[in-house]
């Protein structure tokens, strides 16, 4: 099992190390449902143990209407690894790409989005209750995700991903000033089956689900 166990990824339970402080990102408002995602700014991934910079470099942009979340991962991949063809699942056992957010930034609860390379969805709502072992729920779907996968070879190969995730299927919709706790991460695969596991926020372990780590999301109207 890899980082994640509702799977997604979770190996164990381990004590953070000394990281960074939480980072946050100021999510601008837009109008219109086709981000221009030139203007909108980048944030990138990092080792998720270590904060390293890693082999292939991810950039992340995200923005926000009435009534949905934009998320695009810009991805540097010179191995595309996936076999996976239905929703829910394991993608996490290879190439992807995942978005966690707590829309209520207390940890007692959140939503996991998986992605594959072949625009496969794992989407996922996880319940962290005190003194319970963490509950994993694939079988909640989010009705009204819309994603999408594409392919760019200038100036150098790269998997674009895109997110847009209805406020609806969240049953919370922020207003300016709002503020969620949210990670996003990467797992990437080379041709020998090395894999790099990357974060927003580092964990300081091969560990998705340390809520403790998830950043800021600030939702603004510029």
């Amino acid at each position: 099992m890899n980082a994640s166990q509702d799977g997604s990824n979770e190996v164990k339970e381990e004590s953070v190390p000394a990281l960074p402080q939480l980072p946050e990102y100021r999510c601008r408002h837009i109008t219109g449902d086709a981000p221009d995602w030139t203007g909108i700014a980048a944030i990138e991934l990092a080792d998720v143990v270590t904060g390293a910079v890693p082999r292939m470099r991810t950039a992340i942009r995200s923005c926000w209407t009435d009534t949905t979340l934009y998320i695009r991962f810009e991805c540097e991949d010179d191995c595309v690894v996936s076999p996976y063809t239905k929703r829910d699942d394991p993608l996490f056992e290879a190439d992807v790409v995942e978005c966690f957010i707590d829309t209520a930034g207390s940890g007692r609860s959140y939503y996991e989005f998986n992605l594959s390379p072949h625009n496969v969805v794992f989407d996922s709502y996880i319940t962290n209750n005190p003194g319970e072992p963490k509950a994993f729920h694939p079988e909640w779907d989010a009705q009204q995700l819309v994603t999408s996968v594409a392919y760019v070879s200038q100036p150098e190969r790269r998997v674009i991903y895109e997110y847009a995730i209805a406020f609806s299927d969240l049953q919370a919709t922020p207003h300016t000033g709002t503020e969620w706790r949210i990670n996003l991460f990467r797992i990437d695969e080379d041709d020998l089956g090395t894999r790099e596991y990357t974060a927003w926020s580092p964990t300081g372990a091969v560990n998705f689900h340390v809520h403790e780590r998830f950043g800021r999301f600030r939702f603004i109207q510029e």
